[in-house]
């Protein structure tokens, strides 16, 4: 039997103990080489990030600063615009209805017997919210301009635009309905009926209204042109009575548009188009949209102006365009304007003034 020496005595395998080595410390190497990029990767991570966040902060400041330097330039803008066409009306002379240095007050106070001995027979009638005010309908001016619905108030200017039907349909449908509501009952007053006496007496009487309520037009001969267009009266703000499609379907150039009857909006608040099956929208003309030939007969309108040389101009404040500058049209012609308003506003001009109500004015002006 060979004898063997104990194991503690064998040779050490330094060579293999030397590769075990250098094959851990080639894996420590790596890894901590590995660890060190990554360390490296997450700074240039942080740092880029920091710039991010830097020009984040700078971008909001240059985007605040660019809507404070837009709202200040439509501020600019919108006040040299006003300048400039008040300053073109002026060279005209005929672009304003209050006096100034350079158009001095020439509007007269007069009774009602004298503004009947001014008048000619081709007498063109322009309508406000003042002339169903006695009826009990709401002008939308001063405390008239606000609606409530709950707890909230809102402006009837803001209610009344296209942007909040399309914004808020259900709420602009729930006015309607509310003023649909209101009308039933309402009844044409002394006023209306003077009118549309006079208007049968004179067919040729040219009448202009801007009430959507359908009063006056209940009560004027009811040729129609087409369905919801009159021929006895330019309705220049429309008819509560009416919709029509709110993609406008039908719609053609210089074309009347086609309305169909508004239903009971207690029962259906937000009808359709019968046409197409779209949402319908009321005919009325927003706050926030322009006069049309296919809405409103504009043109026709305008072009009818030259044949009259008397204008009555009855519970207006002429803050709407088409009843501003179709006074301003017939104060450049240096026609008659008779004005009918508790507080007149026409100033200049061939300007006579009425004050009072215009229900019981106009029964004694018309007769």
């Amino acid at each position: 039997m060979d004898y063997q020496e104990p194991k503690q005595y064998q040779k050490f395998d330094w060579e293999e103990f030397n590769r075990k080595r250098a094959i851990e410390k080639e894996q420590y190497d790596r890894i901590s080489k590995e660890i060190q990029e990554t360390q490296e990767r997450s700074k240039q991570t942080l740092d880029s990030l920091e710039i991010t966040f830097k020009n984040l902060d700078e971008a909001k400041a240059q985007a605040r600063q660019t809507v404070n330097n837009i709202d200040k330039f439509k501020k600019q803008f919108s006040d040299a615009m006003d300048k400039l066409l008040d300053n073109i009306g002026r060279s005209f002379g005929a672009n304003v209805i209050k006096s100034d240095e350079q158009n001095p007050k020439t509007a007269q106070e007069v009774t009602v017997e004298q503004a009947q001995k001014l008048m000619t027979k081709n007498v063109l009638i322009l309508c406000g919210a003042g002339l169903s005010h006695a009826s009990g309908v709401p002008t939308f001016r001063g405390e008239d301009g606000y609606w409530t619905k709950g707890k909230d108030t809102f402006e009837c200017q803001k209610v009344l635009t296209k942007e909040f039907l399309i914004s808020n349909p259900d709420l602009c449908w729930e006015w309607h309905k509310d003023f649909q509501k209101m009308l039933i009952n309402k009844k044409p007053n002394a006023g209306h009926i003077a009118i549309a006496n006079y208007k049968k007496k004179n067919p040729n009487t040219l009448i202009v209204s801007q009430n959507i309520d359908n009063i006056l037009t209940s009560i004027l001969p009811q040729k129609q042109i087409k369905h919801g267009h009159y021929e006895s009266i330019y309705e220049i703000h429309g008819n509560i009575k009416y919709m029509r499609c709110s993609k406008e379907c039908t719609l053609e150039k210089d074309q009347l548009a086609i309305l169909y009857d508004m239903p009971d909006l207690t029962k259906q608040l937000r009808p359709k188009c019968p046409n197409c099956g779209e949402d319908a929208r009321p005919h009325i003309l927003f706050f926030d949209e322009s006069y049309t030939n296919e809405n409103c007969r504009i043109q026709q309108l305008q072009e009818k102006y030259d044949a009259y040389d008397t204008i009555i101009v009855v519970g207006t404040m002429l803050e709407t365009g088409c009843a501003k500058s179709t006074v301003c049209k017939f104060i450049k012609k240096k026609a008659t304007i008779i004005e009918i308003n508790p507080e007149p506003i026409i100033e200049v001009g061939n300007t006579y003034q009425i004050k009072g109500k215009s229900e019981e004015i106009l029964p004694k002006l018309l007769k």
